[in-house]
Parts: C-alpha cells; sequence; structure tokens
C-alpha cells in the first residue's frame, strides 16, 4: 500500500461508525519470515544503500501488501540509515513513517515524534504537519479523542501557515468528527459544509478530488442525521451512493448503504432497515459495530422482541466493555439492562451494568466537556481571528479598517462571556417552561369587540366551534389547512381567517402551530415514551410535516430548541431510574 493511499484510509471519519485505522495491533498478526528471506535481505543490505529510496520503498509496499512485516521491519531500517548517511531528513522521515504503520501504537507514537523533530525547521509544504496527523490517527485509534484534536489542530495550523489546502482539509474533517462525537453536530456540521464549499472551488472536484468529497458527503449525511434534518441527510446520502454506484466503488457503497439504514429506521421504514443491517453488520467490528446493533436492538423492542433487543443489547456490552470506548446512545444501552436484570432478578449483572452505566456517563461527560473548551479555544476563536483579520484587510481598502479593529477585538473577548450567559437563559427558559410558569397560551378574546365585517351569529357560532376545536385533537392532522376547517365548521375561509385574527391576535398557520406545540410541551412533559422519538417521529406526533419545520415552529413559539427540552426531560427520567 503506497502512502497516498494509506493517507486516505486512515483520514476516513465516521461520526457514528468507528474510524478504521491501519495502526490497531497489526505487528501480532501475520507470522514471523522464513529465515532464508532474512538471509537473502540481509546479503543485499550492502546493494540497497546503493540503490534509489524509491526502489527501497517499492520494495517497502510490496512487503506490506504481503504481510511481510519483518522484511519491512529490515528494509525500513536500510532506508534510515541510508537517509542518515546522506543527511536527507525527507527521507529518514519517510522511513519512520513507514515503522509508524507496523509498530504497537506507543512506539508509533515515538517514530511519528520522530517525523516531527526530523522535520520541524523544513520547508516542505507537508511537513512537520504529517507527522502531527499521524499522531492524531494513533490517539484517535486508542480513544483518547482529547489527543488526537490537539494534535489534529496543531497540524491544522501548520497547514495554514504553509498554504496547504489538501492538510487543512483532511485536518478540519478529522476536527468536525470529533466534535461531531461528543456532542457538537451543529459544528460539525459547519465545518464539513464550508470544507465542501472549498472544494466546489475546484475544477471537476467530484473525480479529481474523488477521496474527499465522498468522506465530505459521508460526513455530511450523518451529521444531518444527527441533528433530525432528514430531508438535507437523504440529499447528501444520495450524491454519495450515487457516486459510488458510478465508480463501482464496492466499500464506499457498502457505507453509504448503513447511512441509508439509519435513515431507513429513523423514518419509521424499520424492516428495511433491518434487512440491510443484517446483511452488513457482521462485517464490521469494534465501536461501528456497536452502533448498528443498536439500532437492530431499538428495531427489536418496536417489533415486540424483547428477547432479540436484550441479546443485541447484551452484544454491544461485549464490545463496548472490553473497548472502553462509548458512544452517543450508550447510556440507554446499560439503562436497559439494568431494568432488564432487575425483574431477571440477577443482582450481580444489574450492579455491573449499573457501575459501568455510571462510568461511561461520567467519561463521556468529562471527555465531551474537554473537547469541546479545546475545540474552542484552538480551532473556533483562532478561525474567527483568521475571519477578522480578512475582514479587516477588506475593509482597510475602503477606509473603516479602524473602527471595525476595535469591534472585532471586543468581540473575541466576549464570545466566551456571551456563550456562558446565553447556555444560562437556555437552562433558565427550559425550566421555566417544563414548569408550566411560561407556557405558552392563547390569548384570551375579548368579545365585547368584534369586527364589523362578520355578523354577530356567525362570529359567535364560529367562536364556538374554534372552542370545541381546540379541544379535540384534529388540530394535529398534517393535511388541515383553513379552507377544509372553514368547511367543517360551515363558514367561509374569509369569516374563519377575520375571527382568528382578530379573537386570536395571530393567522390561521401560527394559531395552528400554537396549538401544536403547546400539546408538544404537555405530551413530552407527561408521557415518556416520547422522548425516544427522533425529530421525524415527534413532527408526525404532532401535525409538523418534517422534523425540521417542528424543530422551527417549537423554537419560534418557545426560544429554545427542542433537544434542549428533551435532554432536560431524558436526565430527569434517569435520575428517576437510578
Amino acid at each position: 500500500m503506497t502512502r497516498a493511499v494509506i493517507k486516505y484510509h486512515v483520514h476516513r471519519f465516521s461520526p457514528l461508525a468507528t474510524l478504521v485505522l491501519l495502526f490497531a495491533t497489526m505487528s501480532v498478526c501475520f507470522a514471523q519470515e522464513p529465515n532464508f528471506l532474512k538471509d537473502t535481505l540481509l546479503s543485499t543490505t550492502d546493494y540497497l544503500l546503493d540503490t534509489t529510496y524509491q526502489s527501497i520503498m517499492d520494495l517497502e509496499d510490496e512487503a506490506y501488501e504481503k504481510g511481510d512485516l519483518q522484511r519491512l521491519r529490515n528494509l525500513t531500517e536500510v532506508h534510515i540509515n541510508k537517509a542518515k548517511n546522506e543527511s536527507n531528513v525527507l527521507e529518514l522521515a519517510s522511513g519512520y513513517y513507514y515503522r509508524t504503520i507496523i509498530e504497537e501504537p506507543e512506539l508509533a507514537i515515538a517514530y511519528s515524534d520522530s517525523i516531527i523533530l526530523v522535520t520541524a525547521q523544513s520547508d516542505h509544504l507537508e511537513y512537520p504537519t504529517f507527522g502531527y496527523i499521524l499522531k492524531a490517527i494513533i490517539y484517535y485509534d486508542k480513544g483518547d479523542y482529547q489527543l488526537s484534536m490537539q494534535n489534529y489542530i496543531t497540524a491544522y495550523n501548520l497547514a495554514v501557515e504553509k498554504n496547504n489546502l489538501n492538510d487543512q482539509l483532511t485536518c478540519s474533517m478529522a476536527i468536525a468528527a470529533i466534535r461531531n462525537l461528543n456532542g457538537q453536530p451543529h459544528a460539525a456540521a459547519d465545518i464539513y459544509t464550508r470544507s465542501l464549499k472549498v472544494l466546489k472551488k475546484e475544477k471537476d472536484f467530484e473525480n479529481t478530488y474523488y477521496n474527499d468529497y465522498m468522506i465530505l458527503m459521508y460526513n455530511l449525511a450523518l451529521a444531518h442525521l444527527r441533528l433530525s434534518q432528514l430531508d438535507s441527510s437523504r440529499q447528501y446520502y444520495k450524491a454519495g451512493i450515487d457516486k459510488a454506484l458510478s465508480n463501482n466503488d464496492k466499500m464506499e457503497y457498502r457505507d453509504f448503504v448503513l447511512v441509508g439504514a439509519q435513515l431507513d429506521y429513523y423514518e419509521g421504514d424499520y424492516q428495511i432497515a433491518r434487512d440491510t443491517l443484517l446483511k452488513y453488520v457482521f462485517q464490521l467490528e469494534g465501536k461501528s459495530k456497536a452502533i448498528k446493533l443498536y439500532y437492530l436492538a431499538k428495531i427489536a423492542q418496536y417489533s415486540g422482541n424483547n428477547k432479540q433487543a436484550i441479546t443485541y443489547f447484551q452484544q454491544i456490552d461485549s464490545i463496548v466493555g472490553a473497548s472502553r470506548e462509548p458512544f452517543d446512545n450508550i447510556k440507554e444501552v446499560y439503562q436497559q439492562l439494568v431494568m432488564y436484570y432487575s425483574l431477571e432478578e440477577n443482582q450481580k449483572r444489574e450492579i455491573d451494568a449499573i457501575e459501568k452505566l455510571i462510568f461511561f456517563d461520567s467519561l463521556m461527560t468529562s471527555e465531551q466537556k474537554g473537547i469541546i473548551e479545546q475545540a474552542t479555544v484552538a480551532y473556533d476563536i483562532p478561525y474567527l481571528k483568521r475571519q477578522k483579520s480578512k475582514a479587516e484587510e477588506q475593509l482597510k481598502a475602503k477606509g473603516i479598517w479602524i473602527f471595525v479593529l476595535g469591534s472585532m477585538a471586543g468581540l473575541a473577548i466576549l464570545i466566551g462571556v456571551y456563550l456562558y450567559i446565553k447556555a444560562q437563559k437556555t437552562r433558565t427558559k427550559v425550566k421555566e417552561l417544563l414548569a408550566g410558569s411560561k407556557r405558552p397560551k392563547p390569548p384570551s378574546p375579548n368579545v365585547e369587540e368584534y369586527p364589523t365585517s362578520v355578523p354577530k351569529e356567525i362570529r359567535d357560532d364560529i367562536l364556538m366551534k374554534l372552542e370545541a376545536f381546540e379541544k379535540s385533537d384534529h388540530y394535529l392532522s398534517k393535511e388541515l389547512d383553513m379552507a377544509q376547517l372553514a368547511q367543517e365548521m360551515d363558514t367561509n375561509t374569509s369569516y374563519l381567517s377575520t375571527v382568528i385574527n382578530h379573537y386570536k391576535e395571530m393567522s390561521f398557520p401560527n394559531y395552528l402551530k400554537d396549538l401544536k406545540i403547546t400539546t408538544a410541551i404537555d405530551r413530552l412533559s407527561s408521557e415518556p415514551e416520547l422522548l425516544k422519538y427522533n425529530y421525524q417521529g415527534l413532527a408526525d406526533t404532532f401535525g409538523f410535516k418534517t422534523g425540521e419545520s417542528f424543530s422551527r415552529a417549537f423554537y419560534s413559539k418557545t426560544g429554545v430548541y427542542p433537544s434542549k427540552v428533551l435532554k432536560e426531560l431524558k436526565q430527569r427520567q434517569i435520575g428517576r431510574h437510578l
């Protein structure tokens, strides 16, 4: 495998699946080389020292492809010694690179550090950036997302300094993937979108930058899936799967098919999702397999097959318990197992499940907090500063740069305070909303005043029918419009619109949204089973056509997104279970 091919494989980040890295315990996966091969290699050492680096690398690639790792080790020794003798820094780094792909993680990190050290003063476009990228990949594989993020940010800043757009794109996508995995899907989606915008500036970008394009389609589909923006997610999924089919790329096709299975699940097509997941799940391993098993478990629950669901949850436990690599829904997995073992009166396994629930909850909370802070301080703020510099240069050319300089400097100081205050206000709003102190209510009609355009007897009849309408659940229908309601109330749309505008003090569409959102808040607070729904499921329940339209209406009415309310209610449910 050549270096270019390896770089693609190690940077295939998947927000809802484990990254498949090539550095995982490869040195113990192959048998030892026969002695006669060692002797053959050693007898040609002098020859190899006199040959070209390209010839040595061809032999190294060949040994790697054959899994001949001892021969590869010997070849890298020749490569490194030749580079040292000739004081060739870049070839020395290349020799160390080959060692990172065959050694255990700790030693691989040491070789990555050697690459960084010997190329620290290099003017080459890719160094020492590449050494930090290698370290980031190894730490990601070890599950240490904070150190992985730290090295990717360092690599990104070096790529910016050297104006290396390819490495900037690589690091940005990796940073976005880690943020996505640690509770920042909005930030991840923004980074992916910016990266796609940059890529689209290149000629024939879909083919010239095929690998980068496919990674972006894959990660954008998953990021929007995490945000319950199913229409957007399916748009990127379709673009990716169509491109994979046109290129006859079976690996990409499989990955996108699995994204499609997750979309089918959230859209309620459980049987289709189940068939797809079962076809591919056993080709996966680690966290990626655990995540797909979670969807199979949830489908089994919805189908009433709780025994099969528990079997899947137990398989997830065996994977995650061994790897210590949790994923978003791991707390629910252990909550289900705690309840199951409690009902089975298996106290030993119940205690074990509770301990794991507590462990992973605290682990994810502390890790996510550290990663979010790290990303904000080391990535977001420098990015804002670069944007600020660009803006200042543009405004300076127009003669008003001094004013903007002071404004942007103040923004950099206030951004942390603003985000903190905003988060506190959001939490307060959520608690008040759930407590009922700021529950949205329709205004009380002033029946003493009425529009002259509607006869009094018709007005009274419409108001009486509206009162009955509000006590029903008919307003939760997705298809209901003013013409239909007017017909059902035996009046016309003009009278109905006038009465609603006057007495409800809002337009007909806002009147319906008001009723739906008020109902949503009441039922979410009193019906715990609704907390399992995604945005599309909630939209279906409360009469909205899409999850995005439900989210917008909820925010417009309450000032907070439904995700904040759902999070608070889920935390209260967990507290009651424990």
